[in-house]
Formats: C-alpha cells, sequence, structure tokens
C-alpha cells in the first residue's frame, strides 16, 4: 500500500512539473560550421498589459561578430509584418530599428523581424530600469508595450540577461556597457 501511494504521489508530481512554463530561459550554445561560437536565446515576451498583441524578443550572436547580435522582435497573434522596433531607455535614450538583418529572422510561425545591433543595445534591454519598445506594423499600425516599468519586468528582460552571461562566457565584447549599480555610481561616481 505505501508503495502505491508512494507511486501515485510521485506521478501527480512529475505531471504537475511537466505542466509548468520553464522557470530557465532557453538560452542554447554551440559551434558553426566555420569553427565560430554561438549562442541563441528563444523567444520570451515582453510585460503584456494592454493590448491584445504582446510582443516578444529573441536574439543569436556568433563569435565571427564579437560585438554584435541579432535582436528578433516579434509579434504573435498578428498578420501584418514587423516593420520595424524603437527601444525607449529612461526616457532619455532612444534606439530606432528600421533595416532589416542580413540574415534571416528565426521562422516563428508569426511575423517577426530580426535586427544586427551592437551588444550594447541587448545589455539596455536587459539591465535599464523604466523600458518600453514600440513595435511598427505595415500599415502604419503600432504597438507599445512594457520591457521593464521598475516594478515589473517581462520575461523578455530575465532571458537576454541569462543571453548575455553566455555570450560573455564564449568571449562577446561590449555586452557589460549598461551593467550599472549602486548608490555611488547612481550619483555620478566613477567606480573604477
Amino acid at each position: 500500500m505505501k508503495f502505491w501511494l508512494a507511486s501515485a504521489l510521485g506521478v501527480l508530481v512529475l505531471a504537475g512539473c511537466a505542466s509548468k512554463q520553464t522557470l530557465v530561459p532557453q538560452v542554447t550554445q554551440g559551434v558553426a560550421a566555420d569553427g565560430a561560437k554561438t549562442v541563441t536565446v528563444a523567444p520570451e515576451k515582453v510585460v503584456c498589459g494592454t493590448t491584445a498583441a504582446c510582443p516578444v524578443l529573441a536574439a543569436s550572436w556568433t563569435s565571427a561578430k564579437a560585438g554584435q547580435a541579432v535582436l528578433t522582435v516579434g509579434l504573435p497573434g498578428q498578420q501584418a509584418q514587423v516593420t520595424g522596433a524603437d527601444f525607449h531607455f529612461s526616457g532619455v535614450d532612444t534606439v530606432r530599428l528600421r533595416l532589416p538583418s542580413r540574415g534571416e529572422a528565426p521562422a516563428l510561425g508569426y511575423p517577426a523581424m530580426a535586427f544586427d545591433v551592437p551588444l550594447r543595445v541587448v545589455s539596455q534591454i536587459a539591465y535599464t530600469q523604466r523600458s518600453w519598445v514600440r513595435v511598427h506594423l505595415a500599415g502604419g499600425r503600432t504597438v507599445d508595450e512594457t520591457i521593464n516599468s521598475g516594478d515589473q519586468r517581462g520575461k523578455a528582460v530575465e532571458s537576454l540577461s541569462y543571453f548575455l552571461a553566455a555570450v560573455e562566457a564564449s568571449g562577446g565584447t561590449g555586452a557589460n556597457a549598461q551593467r550599472k549599480g549602486g548608490l555611488f555610481e547612481a550619483l555620478g561616481g566613477d567606480s573604477k
């Protein structure tokens, strides 16, 4: 009887775990045919509140271009093609992306566009509080959503921080430009 009860409990625990979404972002590391190291992270959502469409962000990197990443912006549940994105950081810095990457956006099953960006931009998305994105669609429509409100962060923030850690471990350069912290630095002091 005890064995049966323990087995039933084990099956229930495993079933519960199988239905849960993964807690750790899906970061994949590998080596390309040319010997270059690669890192990719699966798409994750920003903070989604006001609209039915929720932008997702994904990224990839290769050591062949150590200071650059390919940032993919997608919009599940939409038919119109993504034509650009504006990332707003702390109300003082805006990065506008319009030129598609030389490589193809990953096939996600919904409209998405990939952009070649410096790793610094991915770092800003991952580490800047009070940030939001405006996704531009064909036909002139836009979708605005928060990335990090300071109180609430989208899953994309965490996934991109894991991505950057893997990139840095693989030899990426320029990713830590926004990694700031501490009262001294916030007040304008030089921590070096």
